[in-house]
């Protein structure tokens, strides 16, 4: 069994994977902390994270954009925890990446710290789940102006037959050029569950997605309803739900927020099978 859990952070992303009983392969997926609530408080709370005997250890993290709605966690997790490996795209160094934000913040600086140093080999790392990337490089776009969002990196997790598509904050233009790439229309084509692209915002919507993608239910991980396109891209999304959706509360639903159903709880079965329901803490 491998569990899921969608952390509601508001205006942010943190995403745990947790393959029962091996927590020495914890996996987290952005990293984003809100005023009131700290993810990796409660992994350690909850005794989720692996202990060797020195401290505690979380086997990866995958960062899917460098904007700090994606990464504000990372100076408590190195604080309390030790990161073994990473997944960063490498499409911008840490210099460009301090050049282009309005200013220097721990996670910041924590951020390229990582990007600088985590740079050897992690062979050692063999998950009981699939982890695959992608990414644009800068090359690919007309503008020299570097767009975080553009250069986003797109994760997907397998896991006995279940799929998850995290999309990071990709907007059209990187969307024209991703789907231009065999590998992630393969990718798509399988993904059960999508991540919804920057935040299920309207600028990371993009239709032809779903032209090779059919997932049985959306997520989207942002804070409380602000702008009227929010609400508007709940029903554009559900739309694209194959079938009636799943089972969440007793009910069926295609689309699933963390800013209204809080904590998202997904478990993929061995036989292939998922679960989804609200997650108390």
């Amino acid at each position: 069994m491998f569990e899921i859990v969608i952390f509601n952070v508001g205006a942010g992303q943190c995403i745990f994977f947790y393959p029962n009983g091996q927590p020495e392969y914890a996996m987290l997926v952005d990293c984003h902390e809100s005023d009131d609530f700290s993810p990796i408080d409660f992994l350690l709370t909850r005794n989720l994270l692996y202990y060797n005997g020195a401290g505690h250890v979380l086997s990866n993290l995958t960062v899917t954009n460098y904007d700090h709605d994606h990464f504000s966690g990372l100076p408590k997790i190195m604080e309390r925890v030790h990161i073994d490996t990473v997944r960063f795209s490498k499409n911008i160094s840490s210099e460009e990446l301090k050049e282009i934000k309005e200013e220097s913040t721990d996670a910041l600086e924590k951020i390229c710290y990582i990007k600088n140093t985590y740079i050897g080999s992690a062979e050692h790392h063999k998950p009981p789940y699939v982890v695959r990337t992608y990414h644009l490089e800068q090359h690919e776009f007309e503008s020299d102006d570097i767009n975080t969002n553009h250069l986003s990196q797109m994760v997907f997790v397998e896991y006995a037959n279940s799929h998850i598509c995290i999309a990071g904050d990709l907007e059209g233009p990187a969307w024209e050029l991703i789907l231009q790439k065999q590998e992630v229309l393969d990718q798509l084509r399988n993904t059960n569950i999508l991540v919804a692209p920057h935040h299920g915002r309207e600028n990371g919507y993009h239709p032809d997605v779903f032209k090779y993608c059919s997932p049985e239910c959306i997520i989207i991980s942002d804070k409380e309803l602000m702008y009227g396109t929010q609400d508007m891209m709940s029903q554009t999304y559900s739309s694209h739900i194959k079938g009636g959706g799943v089972v969440f509360g007793n009910v069926y639903r295609k689309v699933l927020t963390t800013r209204n159903d809080g904590h998202i709880l997904i478990t993929f079965n061995r036989d292939g099978s998922r679960a989804y329901q609200a997650l108390s803490i």
